[in-house]
């Protein structure tokens, strides 16, 4: 029987997505270490190869037969399957994010985050939504059309509680940087805009934030195409992604080529943006510029 350690199991709480990305990452590996195929794998358990395939990404959750199968097929110590199928059960609980109605891509994103330990989030048109109070939410989402009451209050509340992480003992440290634009575009009119400059304001008083404007002057710059972020994960490497907004889709990009340039991108763009004390100053300038006079 072969023996591997491929480290413990990864432990972190409620984070079912970052299970199934783990144990997605230790099949591959173990698969790769058997010489098989996917297309071999796969007829050895009666399966489709794609099954297989989506099980490797973490694209499919892998119920526990299915573990246990490819242990058996693997040959791994049975500690090391016990592992594998704590991580199986572990990402089989229910998250709280689970109760809404939000795509794979964005569930993944979710998921992701209430394991990171880092993020980096760029956004050129919107404040970032781990930033947003809820009326600039509801008037974001209101103006995107297409939904009803209904659905905008759950989006509202998914939106909000997805903050929580900013809270937690142990948040992740996370770098905004937001295109002027963001700041002067009155989302919700010029009380919910004040509102929502103010509560940036005070994001900017947390250590573990760090908050700085792209202004007009800067010119062109690499983060022009489109709004971007970038989950890291320090226990689990592999399960860091970028996860990049549009028109036509969101989708999220895990190769390490892709984060590489990414993090470049960011880099280049936190160099060129202004000092976080600056966009500190830059952001009061706006807010007393736009506040409702009664407020004054």
């Amino acid at each position: 029987m072969a023996t591997r350690c491929h480290g413990p199991a990864v432990v972190g709480e409620h984070a079912p997505t970052l299970r199934r990305r783990e144990l997605a990452a230790r099949l591959r590996a173990l698969r790769h270490e058997s010489g098989k195929t996917i297309e071999e794998v796969a007829r050895e358990l009666l399966c489709s190869p794609t099954k297989i395939s989506r099980i490797e990404t973490g694209r499919r959750g892998a119920v526990l037969r299915d573990v246990r199968d490819l242990c058996r097929l693997y040959d791994v110590s049975p500690a090391e399957q016990e592992q594998l199928m704590s991580l199986a059960r572990a990402s089989k609980e229910r998250a709280w994010w689970q109760g809404y109605d939000i795509g794979a891509t964005y569930r993944t994103l979710i998921g992701l985050e209430s394991a990171a330990t880092a993020i980096s989030d760029y956004q050129p048109t919107a404040i970032p939504g781990l930033l947003q109070t809820p009326d600039y939410a509801r008037a974001l989402i209101e103006g995107a059309g297409e939904r009803r009451t209904q659905e905008i209050d759950e989006q509202v509340k998914l939106r909000i509680n997805r903050q929580r992480i900013l809270d937690r003992p142990d948040p992740p440290y996370v770098s905004f940087i937001l295109d002027e634009a963001a700041t002067r575009r009155l989302v919700g009119g010029h009380e919910v805009m004040a509102e929502q400059l103010d509560a940036l304001l005070a994001a900017c008083e947390r250590p573990h934030i760090s908050l700085q404007v792209l202004d007009f002057e800067a010119g062109a710059h690499p983060g022009l195409p489109g709004s971007f972020g970038i989950v890291e994960i320090e226990e689990s490497p592999a399960s860091s992604i970028v996860f990049v907004e549009g028109h036509h889709g969101d989708f999220y990009l895990e190769g390490s080529v892709d984060l590489k340039r990414f993090r470049r991108i960011f880099d280049q763009l936190r160099s060129i943006a202004l000092s976080p004390k600056n966009s500190v100053d830059f952001i009061a300038a706006v807010r007393d510029r736009i506040r409702p006079p009664e407020h004054s």
